[in-house]
C-alpha cells in the first residue's frame, strides 16, 4: 500500500473483471540481437532457403502440438481457433513466397527476411481503421517469434513463473496467444498489457482463463518497476500505484469466478422483501452457453451477433453459419428466452468500410442493416430458422424512429413467406424488440410501444448521446457521468413508460453489471437485468441483501445529490453503504 509515493492511476480497457493487490512481474518482449539479421552472398542463399523451410515445418508442428494438447472443454474452442488460424497463416503460400523472395532478391538471410516481411504486415494491420483487423496484428507477432526461434534453435522460456512464491500481476507490452497458453498460470492473479483492445486475443484468453485483465494501458509497462506492488482493478479498468490502505481494505482481492464455481446451486435473485428480479446474461459467444447455465441465469438478454465476425474473421458471415450459431444458443438456453441483437456495426464497433466524419452519428446499427436489405434479410432468415429450436426474440440496435421498426417488420414478413414456401419450421409469432439507446427513442417510447413487444436499455450509447460526449475521447471523458441528473431522469422515464404501456423492459448496458448501480436500478423499477456472466453471483447477492424500501431511499438520496452535481458525495454515499 501507500509507502510514501504519490497515488497515481493508469486507465485501460477491461478484458476480464476482478480485483487484486499484488506484486508486478514484468515480461519483456524478447529482443533478438541485430547480428542475427544479416545480408548474405549469392552462394549462401540455398542454405538460408533450407533453414527457412525447416523452421516453417517446425513451427507448424509446434502449433499443431499445442492445439492437440488443449482440453476438449467448450471454452477451449476459441483458443483452438486462434492457433488454427496461425497454422493457416504459416502455411500460406503467399507468405512463404514473401520470405523466399527477400532471400533471393534482397540477399537477406532467413532471419532478416522473416523479420522484415512480418514487420511490414504488422505495420499494415496496425494502421487499419477496423479495430478487429488492427487487433489481429499479434497473430503475425506470435508467428514471427516462433519462426525466428526455430531459425536460432532457441526457445523462449515460459516457465519462469513456476518458481514464484506468491501470486502476481503479469505486466507486458503485449502477450501473444502462444505465450499465454504455454505459460504457468497458477500464480497469475492479474494481467496488465499496454497493447490490446476489447476485441483482441487477450480479451478472449483472459475470459477463457478467468484472470482479471486490463489491456490498452499504453505507457504502464515502461513506467512500472519490476516487483512493485499495485492495485489492479479490472472492474473499473484502472491500475493504481501507491493505493491507500482504505482503498485496498475496502476492495480487497476478488475473483469474479469464485462465487460461480461453487458446487451449491445458487438461489434466484430475490430481495429481502420478496421482490423477484430476472437476471439474464450478455452472451459474447455462441460457445458460452455452458457458462451461462452454471451461473443459473434466467436467459440471455443480449447476444451480440456481430461477435460472429470475430469467430469467422470475416465481415460476410454466411446465413448458414449464422443459423448454426443461433441454433446452438437456442438449444443451449431452452426454454429460457434469448434476445438476439441484429448486427450492430459502425462507430466504435465494426467498421462499415465507409469513411465518415462522425461515425457515432452516422451509418450504424439498424440504419446500416436497412440500407443493406439483402444482408439484413439473410440474418433475419437465420434467426427465424433457429427460432424452431428454442425461445428466440429479435432485438434492433440504434432505433430512432417508428419507420425503422415498420420497415424491419416488412422485411421480416417477407422472410416468413419465403420460409413458409420452403416448408421450413420457425416461430411464426417471434417477438421483436428494440434497444433504447438514443434520446429520440426515450422521448418516443410511447409511440414505439405500438409496434414492439419489448424494450432493452443500452446505457453505453444512451449516456454518450444524452451528454453529447464521445466516451472514447479522453479530453471530455469526465463528462461521461452516469450519475448526471439528465441520465438518471431518463432511466426513470424509461421505466415509467414501459410500465404504462405494459411492455417488458430489461437493461443490458455496462451499468447493469456495475455493482454500484444495482440498488439504484432496483429503486428505479427495473426488474430484469442482463449482465456479464462473472457479475451474476455478486449482483444476485446484492439484490438479496436489500429491500425495495432501502432501494427507493437510496434512489431518492442519489437524485437529490445529482441535482446539485455533488458527485463526490454520491460516491461517498454509495461506498459507505448507507441504506437505512
Amino acid at each position: 500500500m501507500n509507502g510514501g509515493g504519490k497515488r497515481s492511476t493508469y486507465m485501460g480497457i477491461v478484458a476480464f473483471p476482478g480485483r487484486f493487490y499484488g506484486r508486478c512481474v514484468k515480461v519483456g518482449t524478447k529482443r533478438r540481437h541485430l547480428a542475427h539479421g544479416a545480408y548474405i552472398h549469392e552462394s549462401q542463399k540455398p542454405e538460408e532457403l533450407k533453414k527457412l523451410s525447416t523452421a516453417l515445418d517446425s513451427s507448424k508442428i509446434e502449433l499443431k502440438s499445442i492445439i492437440a494438447s488443449l482440453k476438449t472443454r467448450e471454452q477451449d474452442r476459441e483458443l483452438k481457433e486462434i492457433l488454427e488460424t496461425q497454422v493457416t497463416i504459416t502455411e500460406d503460400p503467399g507468405l512463404q513466397d514473401s520470405f523466399r523472395n527477400r532471400i533471393k532478391e534482397y540477399n537477406e538471410n532467413a532471419f532478416l527476411a522473416v523479420q522484415n516481411t512480418i514487420n511490414e504486415l504488422t505495420d499494415k494491420f496496425t494502421r487499419m481503421d477496423n479495430p478487429f483487423f488492427r487487433e489481429r496484428s499479434d497473430h503475425f507477432q506470435d508467428i514471427s517469434n516462433r519462426i525466428l526461434e526455430n531459425l536460432l534453435d532457441k526457445k523462449e522460456e515460459v516457465s519462469f513463473l513456476a518458481d514464484q512464491s506468491e501470486d502476481v500481476i503479469l505486466v507486458a507490452r503485449q502477450l501473444t496467444p502462444s505465450q499465454m497458453i504455454l505459460m504457468d498460470k497458477s500464480r497469475i492473479r492479474g494481467i496488465a498489457t499496454d497493447l490490446g483492445g476489447k476485441t483482441g486475443h487477450m480479451a478472449i484468453l483472459a475470459r477463457n482463463y478467468g484472470i482479471p485483465t486490463i489491456v490498452g494501458l499504453k505507457e504502464f509497462y515502461r513506467n512500472i518497476n519490476d516487483f512493485e506492488y499495485v492495485f489492479l482493478d479490472a472492474d473499473t479498468g484502472q491500475i493504481v500505484r501507491n493505493p491507500t490502505i482504505e482503498e485496498v481494505k475496502y476492495y480487497g482481492a476478488s475473483s469474479p469466478l469464485s462465487f460461480e464455481t461453487k458446487v451449491i446451486k445458487p438461489k434466484k435473485a430475490v430481495t429481502k422483501d420478496g421482490v423477484k428480479i430476472r437476471l439474464k446474461c450478455n452472451l459474447e459467444s455462441d460457445t458460452d452457453c455452458d457458462l451461462a447455465k452454471k451461473a443459473d441465469v434466467d436467459g440471455v438478454g443480449l447476444f451480440r451477433s456481430e461477435s460472429l465476425f470475430l469467430k469467422y474473421q470475416d465481415k460476410n458471415v454466411s446465413g448458414e453459419e449464422q443459423f448454426l450459431a443461433y441454433k446452438r444458443i437456442a438449444e443451449g438456453m431452452d426454454p429460457n428466452p434469448v434476445y438476439i441483437r441484429t448486427f450492430d456495426i459502425g462507430a466504435d464497433k465494426f467498421s462499415t468500410g465507409e469513411f465518415e466524419e462522425n461515425p457515432f452519428l452516422g451509418n450504424r446499427g439498424i440504419r446500416y442493416s436497412l440500407q443493406n436489405p439483402d444482408w439484413f434479410k439473410e440474418q433475419l432468415i437465420a434467426i427465424l430458422r433457429a427460432s424452431a429450436y428454442g425461445n428466440l426474440s429479435i432485438m434492433l440496435p440504434m432505433v430512432t424512429n417508428l419507420g425503422e421498426i415498420k420497415k424491419t417488420k416488412e422485411i421480416l414478413e417477407e422472410c416468413k413467406r419465403e420460409l413458409t414456401a420452403k416448408k421450413e419450421k420457425f416461430n411464426k409469432k417471434i417477438k421483436l424488440g428494440v434497444m433504447v439507446e438514443t434520446p429520440s427513442a426515450v422521448s418516443s417510447m410511447d409511440v414505439l410501444a405500438r409496434e414492439v413487444d419489448f424494450f432493452s436499455v443500452g446505457t453505453n450509447d444512451l449516456l454518450q448521446y444524452l451528454m453529447a460526449v464521445d466516451r472514447n475521447n479522453v479530453n471530455v471523458s469526465s463528462l461521461y457521468n452516469p450519475f448526471h441528473i439528465s441520465f438518471l431522469r431518463a432511466l426513470v422515464q424509461i421505466v415509467e413508460t414501459a410500465w404504462k404501456y405494459e411492455r417488458p423492459l430489461s437493461i443490458c448496458g455496462e451499468l447493469a453489471s456495475d455493482t454500484n448501480f444495482t440498488i439504484l436500478l432496483l429503486g428505479m423499477g427495473f426488474r430484469e437485468l442482463s449482465i456479464s456472466i462473472p457479475f451474476i453471483g455478486p449482483i444476485r447477492k446484492i439484490l438479496g441483501s436489500v429491500s425495495l424500501k432501502q432501494a427507493n431511499f437510496l434512489l431518492k438520496k442519489i437524485l437529490e445529490l445529482s441535482e446539485n452535481e455533488d458527485y463526490e458525495a454520491i460516491e461517498a454515499f454509495l461506498f459507505s453503504k448507507h441504506l437505512e
